[in-house]
């Protein structure tokens, strides 16, 4: 499980203001965090937690969206859809974000959560920092809500215990 340095986030001379979004911003983000990541074949930044792996994108023309992915590990099996998908819709009325998705699989489905925002015109490493906790959290409660609702769950295929 990765775990927060939740001490000053605060480099020894941070830039003022705003600063341009890349993937570079990513690293230092996440390297202030303490947070161990992977770089995937896409370039793109991830890390596993206890319930779930957690994508850090650049997305949009101009890399001008900063959007972050969580998949719950637990699968849940295509004939659960019409139920998983009335307990995710439940959870999308209850909640801002994350905004959560079900995708049809050929034996199983994803479970997502996604937050997008919109930095064109530039973002702090402090409000990207905050942006990181609040999803890692959000997310975590998502995916315990889930369980909480399917309590077979446990039985389902769990693809964070894998190799």
């Amino acid at each position: 499980m990765t775990m927060f340095n939740w001490g000053p986030t605060q480099p020894p001379n941070p830039p003022q203001g705003p600063q341009p979004f890349n993937r570079e911003r990513w690293d230092a983000v996440l390297n202030s965090l303490e947070i161990k990541f992977g770089v995937d074949d896409d370039g793109d930044r991830f890390a596993d937690w206890e319930t779930m792996r957690l994508w850090f994108l650049v997305e949009g023309n101009d890399d001008d969206l900063m959007a972050m992915r969580s998949m719950w590990d637990v699968r849940p099996p295509v004939a659960s859809y019409d139920f998983i998908l009335e307990a995710v819709n439940s959870w999308n009325r209850d909640h801002f974000w994350p905004k959560a998705s079900v995708v049809r699989g050929e034996e199983h489905l994803g479970v997502f959560g996604d937050l997008v925002i919109d930095v064109e015109t530039g973002v702090t490493d402090d409000f990207l920092r905050q942006q990181v906790r609040c999803m890692v959290g959000t997310s975590g409660q998502m995916y315990e809500y889930l369980a909480e609702q399917f309590p077979e769950s446990k039985d389902w295929f769990n693809a964070g215990e894998e190799g």
